[in-house]
């Protein structure tokens, strides 16, 4: 099994390696996008329609719609990550573009959070969301992106190597969450490791 891409957008085709997946979920305007994307095996949508109306019947003939009420209590990407868990995949598997960038709050917020239950990597329009577990090590791509911030959610203990600023065995609670924004990769990777789940963002202006 490799891995599961599920898009609230229109991606850029050309920088998708299409190999690294063998499962497509669509979500909104998202689904449109996948349904276009003809050499695609394994697609999937998930909508409610509010900005899709005119493809409804399209997504419902192919018979892999799950179709969303429009009143409802959660977020249409959050239920498309519950469906890739329910088909089998880990959360590690599994790729997640949004239409989001740093302008809108809320949104962003709802981003976070989702990335940190889930423990899944997020792609923005400018940012991406990189969850680190417990106590593993990783090693991070630079990529492009200029900015490289952590956020904890409790008592953690941070090592890194690689940063312009980097920490050895820093314990950080979150009244002192403030000295983990705005750092940045000094090469093309660096290594970390925190003692709790934390979430990186990187991301550019």
């Amino acid at each position: 099994m490799k891995k599961c891409l599920i898009t609230t957008k229109k991606l850029n085709k050309r920088k998708i390696n299409w190999d690294d997946y063998d499962f497509f979920i669509g979500v909104e305007r998202g689904a449109k996008f996948i349904y276009k994307q003809k050499n695609l095996k394994n697609r999937y949508y998930i909508s409610d329609f509010d900005s899709l109306l005119n493809y409804q019947e399209r997504l419902k003939k192919t018979g892999n719609l799950i179709l969303l009420e429009k009143n409802k209590n959660f977020a249409d990407t959050e239920e498309a990550i519950k469906y890739a868990l329910k088909i089998g995949y880990q959360t590690k598997d599994l790729e997640i573009f949004v239409n989001e960038d740093l302008g809108r709050k809320d949104h962003l917020i709802n981003i976070f959070n989702i990335s940190r239950k889930y423990k899944v990597l997020i792609y923005g329009n400018k940012f991406k969301i990189t969850p680190i577990l417990e106590n593993e090590n990783v090693i991070i791509k630079k990529e492009n992106y200029k900015y490289f911030s952590i956020f904890v959610f409790e008592k953690t203990e941070i090592t890194t190597k690689g940063l312009k600023w980097d920490l050895n065995k820093k314990e950080f609670n979150l009244e002192s969450t403030t000295n983990l924004i705005s750092n940045q990769i000094i090469a093309e990777q660096c290594k970390v490791k925190f003692s709790k789940l934390s979430l990186i963002i990187q991301a550019n202006d």
